[in-house]
């Protein structure tokens, strides 16, 4: 199966006065034959993908003070949804008050759980990452979305 992304415009207003920003959605399948707990080699390109995407986006609404800090954001809660989570991947960043929202949903209904890590730790410094630098995070109900905030 080759990867797909669709992109979807959450509102096809936008007004410049009150700073009506246009969210984003977009959803990829992930590779056929994906073990848990690895990520493919096809899919390894999605989280450069994502944060290229968002990164546009927020310069788009003129907001390039959040770029850094989203794109890194964005880029862990995806490798994680692509390392641990089952089936499609879908993101979205949109407004929420005076918020920019984050969520990725994975499909696994396990909720994600920050780890310890030492100097010598190859990996499990995402969700740390994510607790450290976005203003509020969390997970649905039912496990399948991740979810972080940062001050607009």
């Amino acid at each position: 199966m080759t990867p797909t992304a669709i992109t979807v415009r959450a509102d096809p207003r936008t007004d410049a006065r009150s700073h009506a920003y246009i969210g984003l959605a977009v959803s990829f399948a992930r590779a056929s034959g994906t073990v848990p707990g690895t990520i493919a080699e096809t899919d390894r390109a999605w989280p450069l993908r994502i944060r290229r995407i968002i990164g546009a986006r927020l310069r788009h609404w003129g907001r390039p003070d959040l770029a850094e800090s989203a794109e890194l954001l964005a880029t862990e809660l995806v490798t994680n949804a692509l390392k641990h989570g089952r089936g499609d991947v879908g993101v979205r960043i949109y407004p929420r008050a005076d918020r920019l929202r984050i969520e990725v949903q994975d499909g696994s209904h396990e909720c994600p759980v920050p780890r310890t890590v030492t100097l010598d730790s190859e990996d499990g410094r995402g969700l740390l990452l994510v607790i450290a630098i976005a203003e509020d995070w969390g997970v649905s109900p039912d496990g399948t979305t991740t979810w972080c905030t940062l001050p607009f």
